[in-house]
């Protein structure tokens, strides 16, 4: 719901208001301005029922605007803001101590109505904002899920170089190691044929000698 009542007011003397619904929203407000120090610089908020009392307070006036609950805060203070530049620039201020209850509606009910009608097209346009964040905050999420895709890939692509090297430094072992087989075993083979000839040397030897002693190669 938009901003529905706007006044502005010297201690609690409404100068001008404007309503852009049918409401009793003057009780309210009165209880309000009764109670509100004008005097110093002020922003608060009361909730009544449903509706929220905005109030800004300036250099001895009060600026009030009712809205939803729902309307955007942000948006009320800036329409108060904004009234009271607006408030300001004029000579209203100085006729202000002297004026009677609703004396300025002339001057200044029509500027509420026309900030009222701009700020209530804000909250659309905020509205808009807000679903274009939304629409974004989606693409920063997509996009980030593209990037972790994208660093899975590369991870993948580590993964599969990693697994040729290995696979190569695994044929590279195994080639290695059947060389080193058939080194050790021709080394083995030496070593048993070394041994099969001095084996036979010492039998030789042996034999000799025993044939030697026995005569067997003396003349007859």
């Amino acid at each position: 719901m938009p901003l529905l009542y706007s006044c502005v007011a010297c201690d609690s003397v409404v100068l001008a208001d404007h309503a852009d619904v049918v409401g009793n929203f003057e009780a309210a407000t009165q209880q309000i301005l009764d109670r509100t120090d004008s005097s110093k610089f002020s922003r608060h908020t009361y909730s009544v029922n449903q509706y929220n009392y905005h109030v800004l307070t300036k250099k001895g006036f009060t600026f009030l605007a009712i809205a939803d609950q729902e309307f955007p805060m942000r948006i009320s203070f800036a329409y108060l803001e904004k009234i009271g530049e607006k408030f300001f620039s004029g000579t209203l201020p100085q006729r202000a101590s002297n004026a009677k209850p609703y004396e300025f509606r002339r001057d200044f009910s029509p500027i509420l109505s026309s900030c009222i009608v701009q700020f209530n097209k804000t909250r659309e346009v905020d509205n808009m904002a807000e679903l274009h964040g939304q629409v974004e905050d989606v693409k920063g999420v997509m996009n980030q899920n593209i990037e972790k895709i994208l660093e899975r890939g590369e991870n993948l692509e580590q993964l599969q170089e990693r697994t040729t090297q290995l696979n190569l430094n695994a044929d590279r072992f195994q080639s290695q190691a059947v060389r080193l087989r058939r080194k050790m075993w021709w080394q083995n083979q030496k070593v048993v044929i070394s041994l099969v000839v001095v084996s036979l040397l010492i039998v030789g030897i042996v034999s000799l000698i025993i044939c030697w002693q026995e005569g067997v190669f003396k003349k007859k």
